[in-house]
């Protein structure tokens, strides 16, 4: 049986209900050990998305994450910690980034795309547009999104956002033999940890299955020569604090033009993350 004790609920932060087992619902938490190594394990799910997104669009991926972070925190106070949401990249603006500045993408690209400022004010007129729609949702309900974006668009829009990974996945998997024998131990490492494994562990087969694979990889690659070693000289090389490259945005009328309409996309994709929460969680967010 699950074991709960309620902490107490008093300003804009409603508090939450202290939980060790069974489905967290976000009115609810871990014990703070527990919220850690969870927290951890979602740094990790989150880190291939926010960081691939921008490579592929020719972002500086350390801008990504910093306002990916500060995102987040900001959305958190808003909502005052009712939502359990990270806001990391979106694949959806991928293709129209790159039709509007013409950057060749890859996932071992050029470097940073020479029209970022083009693609900012792109991106800017986006936000302005799901601004808008937001203000519209706060006045007149939002029974109209889920006229126009039932359950099966929604769905469909957060299923392609996963799907458009895996091509990158099976690449790096299949790049070699060692490799694919890599990829597939960790996969089961994730699998036998998540059906495994006993109470609190069982949450962590991200976390737990990265590490695995990690440790087989560095013994295996680095320790005995049968695959590429893992390289540290990027690591040793790297400065303790990294500071994001900043660009002016430029606005251009067709760069907005293409750019802009991903809002709508956007709400299917977040209405679909939303959804996706209240149904695991049994709450109405």
């Amino acid at each position: 049986m699950a074991t709960t004790n309620t902490t107490e609920r008093r300003g804009y932060f409603s508090g939450w209900t202290q939980k060790s087992e069974g489905v967290i619902a976000p009115d609810e938490r871990l014990p703070w050990g527990q919220s850690i190594l969870v927290g951890l394990q979602h740094v990790l799910a989150m880190f291939g998305s926010t960081v691939l997104a921008p490579i592929l669009m020719g972002f500086d991926p350390n801008t990504a994450i910093f306002f990916s972070g500060i995102g987040t925190l900001i959305f958190f106070i808003i909502v005052g910690g009712r939502v359990p949401s990270y806001l990391g990249s979106s694949f959806s603006f991928i293709a129209v980034v790159l039709a509007a500045t013409g950057f060749a993408s890859g996932f071992k690209g050029p470097g940073l795309n020479p029209h970022i400022d083009v693609a900012l004010g792109g991106i800017i007129g986006a936000g302005i547009v799901y601004a808008i729609i937001g203000l519209i949702v706060m006045f007149s309900g939002y029974r109209w999104i889920d006229f126009l974006m039932p359950p099966v668009v929604t769905g469909a829009v957060v299923a392609v956002i996963g799907l458009n990974l895996a091509p990158v996945a099976v690449g790096e998997a299949s790049s070699s033999p060692f490799n694919t024998v890599m990829a597939l131990i960790t996969i089961l490492a994730v699998a036998l940890v998540a059906v495994y494994l006993p109470g609190p562990l069982r949450r962590l087969p991200i976390l737990l299955g990265g590490i695995i694979g990690y440790v087989v990889h560095l013994i295996f690659a680095n320790g005995f020569g049968l695959g590429k070693p893992i390289d540290f000289t990027g690591v040793n090389n790297a400065a303790w604090i990294g500071l994001p490259h900043f660009t002016t945005p430029s606005f251009n009328g067709t760069a907005i033009g293409l750019i802009a309409p991903v809002a709508i996309i956007l709400v299917a994709e977040n209405t679909g993350h939303v959804k996706a929460v209240g149904a695991m969680t049994h709450r109405n967010l």
